[in-house]
């Protein structure tokens, strides 16, 4: 088992790490993450700004796109469960969380 708590985003090409996480785990080998994701495309000067990535905010993907990077690397995603009792300290984050469905999951994936 692999476990994640909200690194993931803060990596630039997500879709490698995902194969390189399928590409280590056996068969049947689960992947446990925690991350933020958004509902939403953040514009550039979101994703652009330092403050945001150290909020783990501009690095994020849309769910949907989370989710197909993670089955395109050959993890079957199991369950995505929000964690509704995720709030972010600074405003900016907030303003973020409000506008564009900035939110954290945590989600289940199988190696098949």
């Amino acid at each position: 088992m692999a476990i994640s708590n909200g690194v993931f985003n803060l990596a630039a090409d997500k879709p490698a790490v995902f194969r390189e996480v399928a590409r280590v785990l056996r068969p049947g080998g689960r992947l446990a993450i925690s991350d933020i994701v958004l509902e939403s495309q953040l514009p550039g000067s979101i994703t652009c700004d330092t403050t945001y990535w150290a909020s783990c905010i501009g690095g994020a993907m849309q769910i949907d796109n989370y989710v197909d990077a993670l089955e395109a690397a050959g993890l079957k995603v199991r369950t995505v469960v929000d964690n509704t009792e995720y709030r972010f300290i600074s405003s900016g984050a907030m303003g973020a969380m409000d506008k564009f469905g900035v939110k954290s999951i945590s989600l289940l994936a199988e190696k098949l």
